[in-house]
């Protein structure tokens, strides 16, 4: 907490994203990212990284500098390098324009401010961001703005990109373009009318000297106020232009970057934002995101921070839906590893999560995602294992697969989205329409039947094959929503045997899935019978994924001896964080930025434990603690919650996973209800 007993908001990787409710601009995802000023590096800055467009998957540049030379000191400083302090805050809780401020101070003591705000044009697929630097003295200065190119989709983009300068209706353009895909970067200052570059370079990242220097080595590195002109370059290019100021002490000046198909689209949207100003696409901009508020149902809670945070997750969840309907899980990259893709299980818990908000839209699209995305082929995975009714693990925006392992969430988890996509609608419609998507998963999880259990898969955090807990809950749930839905349709027997298997798994369930001798007593493991071992054993650690066996999969009741001992273990120093209430996935989880374990826990993992606590009589403020007081200290400089928290509750990385931001919005939707929303159907 700070001084005056505000929760200090946290900086971590990727504190803010920015999209559009509607309209083109829904092509178009940008990040930002605060970084905190610690590690080996210690940058302080905030900028704009990670750009997609066209698909949620497909990054068209990786980040935006903006640099300040002044010739009287002769140095040049960048915002991500050289700010000595910074900040990222949305313009509300509503409306997600993100505001960054930079500060900085120059050798001989002389300090600036560099304040942007960014948004998406609704209208048309383009970046707007409005820059203002104000200067504590004059001197001659140059203000540079430099983009890393490579435009990259992880599929069949490999990021070497062409780069050239083209001059239109006044303006100089960047154009960039890359397997179809392309983008035009123009500036505008507004108090002199100027449209063209004050120098600009296109270069190759990475190369430190001769004619196809970076335009980071031009600017940045050799700091003598000049651009060594470049216009045409191919390979995984950088871009860097100027605007010369004089001795100018307050600058504006606005930057578009316009998203197509080809040169002139690109061109005309970066064009079209410019020529319409900041003003007009701010009004906009908050115009849809108000009325897209409006639409739901509004927070049901009278209180000023869990109003905030609610509905900055569904901002959230909704600027990561891709136009497509599906929702990548987060514009992150740890490890090397992109979580811009499609997962089906954690787009089942956000559409529980809209459901809840009354954003029947955004559910009914993502459900149709899901009904695009199964497998509809005879088509074996690498297992051998007939995958016709399933899903696979992952997909990019666009439906194509990425990992392909056989997780039971995502074979039961999309029926029973189905199922209560239909309930919570009333819309009959709904039933008819994903009817055979349901059924062809059911058929599935049928013959997928090992003797009275459902047969071995991989767990929800995808690292053990065996018989896991949750994914075995998730199947139950998959076959009694399967129920419902045939009883509605007309098929009885179907119904009955849908209901027979469940019932005769979830009759074994703890036979399975429970540990009388586990690593810390009595509880819940991740998985029995592993095929491979893993430290501490899958079979013998305790897993908050096994919570959702109670909800929402309805397997497991919440007072049971088995569920009652497992939450009892979650204070463990070995499966908790040890300064905040906030539970990990297991004890010993090594998925963290070290690769090692480390003291912390996750935010989603200590909300389905915080149900289980409160509807199992063990604490009766369990939820309400979580959602009023514990969270205010995870919350990231902008105000989302993050995937991972340290010992001591301070963001650790990920602040924008949707399923975090989901399991907020439900917590808040089942607290002023009194009870879980969204329950499987019972046995």
């Amino acid at each position: 907490m700070s001084e005056d007993g505000e929760a200090a908001l946290q900086p971590s990787d990727k504190d803010a994203i920015v999209s559009a409710p509607l309209g083109n601009g829904t092509e178009v995802l940008a990040t930002v990212n605060k970084y905190p000023g610690v590690g080996r590096l210690g940058w302080n800055g905030a900028l704009i990284e990670d750009t997609s467009a066209f698909r949620l998957d497909v990054e068209q540049f990786y980040d935006m500098h903006t640099l300040l030379w002044d010739e009287a000191v002769g140095q040049t400083l960048d915002v991500r390098n050289d700010a000595v302090g910074s900040s990222v805050e949305y313009r509300s809780s509503r409306v997600p324009e993100i505001s960054l401020h930079n500060a900085f101070e120059f050798r001989d003591g002389t300090t600036a401010d560099l304040d942007q705000d960014v948004l998406v044009s609704v209208d048309t697929a383009a970046l707007f961001v409005r820059s203002r630097a104000q200067f504590a003295a004059p001197s001659t200065r140059t203000i540079y703005t430099l983009f890393g190119l490579g435009i990259h989709d992880g599929s069949g983009s490999d990021d070497v990109d062409e780069a050239y300068v083209v001059h239109e209706h006044g303006y100089d353009f960047v154009v960039a373009h890359d397997s179809g895909r392309y983008l035009a970067i123009a500036q505008r200052r507004p108090a002199t009318g100027q449209t063209t570059f004050d120098g600009c370079r296109v270069g190759r990242q990475g190369v430190p000297r001769g004619p196809e220097k970076s335009a980071w080595r031009d600017i940045y590195v050799e700091n003598d106020g000049f651009v060594d002109d470049n216009d045409h370059l191919r390979g995984k290019v950088d871009v860097g232009f100027g605007l010369f100021v004089d001795d100018a002490t307050d600058v504006t000046w606005v930057t578009a970057v316009g998203f197509g198909e080809d040169e002139l689209t690109a061109v005309e949207n970066a064009l079209e934002t410019l020529w319409n100003g900041y003003r007009a696409e701010q009004s906009m901009f908050a115009a849809v995101w108000e009325s897209w508020h409006e639409n739901c149902s509004g927070c049901p809670v009278d209180d000023g921070f869990a109003t905030e945070t609610y509905e900055l997750s569904l901002t959230s969840m909704k600027c990561a839906q891709d136009r497509r309907g599906g929702i990548v899980a987060g514009a992150f990259k740890p490890q090397q590893f992109a979580y811009r893709f499609v997962w089906p299980r954690d787009l089942v818990v956000i559409i529980q999560a809209f459901l809840s908000a009354g954003a029947h839209v955004e559910a009914r699209e993502a459900l149709d995602w899901l009904y695009h995305a199964q497998i509809t082929d005879e088509v074996t995975d690498s297992r051998g294992i007939d995958r016709y009714g399933t899903w696979w693990q992952n997909y990019y925006a666009d439906w194509e697969p990425h990992w392909r392992a056989l997780q039971l969430d995502q074979v039961g988890g999309p029926i029973y989205a189905h199922w209560l996509c239909w309930r919570e609608t009333g819309d009959d419609s709904l039933l008819d329409a994903y009817y055979s998507m349901s059924r062809r998963a059911a058929d599935f999880l049928l013959r997928w039947d090992d003797g009275g259990f459902p047969r071995r898969h991989q767990d929800p955090w995808e690292e053990i094959w065996g018989y896991s807990t949750e994914g075995s809950a998730a199947a139950i749930a998959g076959l009694r929503s399967m129920a419902e839905l045939a009883v509605a349709r007309g098929e009885p027997e179907y119904a009955a045997e849908c209901r027979a298997v469940a019932d005769t798994w979830a009759g074994n369930f703890d036979d399975r899935c429970f540990r009388r001798d586990g690593l810390l007593g009595d509880h819940y493991v991740t998985a029995t019978d592993p095929e491979w071992a893993d430290h501490p054993p899958a079979d013998e650690r305790p897993d908050a994924a096994a919570f959702m066996a109670y909800w929402p999969w309805n397997v497991v009741a919440a007072d049971s001896d088995a569920m009652r001992s497992t939450v009892a273990h979650t204070d463990a120093p070995a499966w908790s964080a040890d300064g905040s209430p906030c539970v990990g996935r297991y004890p010993g989880d090594d998925y963290t930025p070290t690769g090692t374990a480390e003291d912390g826990g996750w935010p989603l993992c200590e909300a389905y434990a915080d149900v289980v606590r409160w509807q199992g009589g063990v604490d009766a403020d369990a939820v309400a603690d979580h959602l009023f007081v514990h969270s205010q200290a995870w919350r990231t400089a902008a105000g989302l919650l993050p995937e991972r928290v340290d010992g001591d509750g301070q963001v650790r990385w990920n602040s924008n996973l949707q399923w975090s931001q989901a399991m907020y919005v439900l917590l808040v939707e089942s607290d002023a209800r009194g009870e879980p929303f969204g329950f499987a159907p019972e046995g």
